[in-house]
């Protein structure tokens, strides 16, 4: 897992939901705390890429508990 680099915005978030445009393209909605609520558009590969993500995450949550 890398190190966070420090010029990153780093933003809370407090609930997601998916969303499909009339177009028929998919995104995901993030509420965060400091930007209200924003959205990014997906694909398969996208997915495929936040998945292996939030796999590494959890499995160092679950390696460190109580660093989260």
């Amino acid at each position: 897992m890398d190190v966070f680099p420090d010029q990153l915005s780093i933003v809370t978030v407090n609930a997601s939901r998916p969303l499909i445009r009339p177009d028929g393209r998919y995104a995901i909605e993030l509420a965060t705390t400091e930007l209200g609520s924003i959205a990014f558009e997906v694909d398969e590969q996208a997915l495929y890429a936040l998945r292996q993500a939030i796999g590494e995450i959890e499995t160092e949550m679950k390696r460190r508990p109580g660093r989260a």
